[in-house]
């Protein structure tokens, strides 16, 4: 009998315990913090103008063309470029030269050669695998490779020469050069 009193007793009290947790009470509070808004940047190249920069038809040894191109950030991040330059053909672009500078007070043929920071020395217009004339269109920062703070820009002086040496082979021929303008963010990419 004692052993039914003692189980008895332990039920009991398992059971006061039970029903004493269910009408405890607590007294209990929250807080939030809304607003936590987040949006990316913009990376947003552009020239002008966007198209035949330096043309020259009938090109003879000793001619030359020079044209100014802006470049412009019109995003929200700072950014870094390269300039390709890809030919529709490999002879006559390999005999003319292009030279690409900053800072050029009046960019014309007379006053190309004044002043200003050459950014791209005397080499080909380009070729039809392309040709990196600014930087290098690989993902970090390399040699060469041009910045602009968001909403910047800059004008580069293009200039494209036939050199008087240039003998009867390079006669009747023609090309297209496409300059590909490609911008990445400075922002956490080294």
């Amino acid at each position: 009998m004692a052993r039914k009193l003692v189980s008895t007793i332990m039920v009991l009290a398992l059971f006061v315990s039970v029903i004493s947790l269910g009408v405890l009470a607590l007294f209990t509070d929250t807080a939030s913090v809304p607003g936590n808004t987040f949006s990316t940047g913009t990376v947003d190249i552009s020239t002008a103008p966007s198209s035949a920069l330096v043309t020259f038809s009938g090109m003879a040894p000793g001619d030359q063309v020079t044209n100014p191109l802006t470049v412009t950030n019109a995003g929200t991040l700072a950014l870094r470029y390269a300039v390709t330059s890809t030919t529709t053909e490999n002879t006559l672009a390999a005999q003319l030269d292009l030279t690409i500078k900053s800072g050029v007070t009046t960019c014309t043929n007379g006053g190309f050669g004044t002043d200003g920071t050459v950014v791209y020395a005397t080499g080909d217009l380009g070729s039809t695998t392309g040709v990196n004339v600014i930087g290098n269109p690989a993902q970090g920062a390399q040699a060469g490779d041009r910045t602009l703070a968001a909403s910047a820009g800059e004008t580069l002086c293009f200039n494209v020469s036939l050199p008087s040496s240039t003998g009867n082979t390079y006669q009747g021929l023609t090309t297209t050069a496409t300059f590909a303008f490609q911008a990445e963010q400075t922002a956490n990419n080294p």
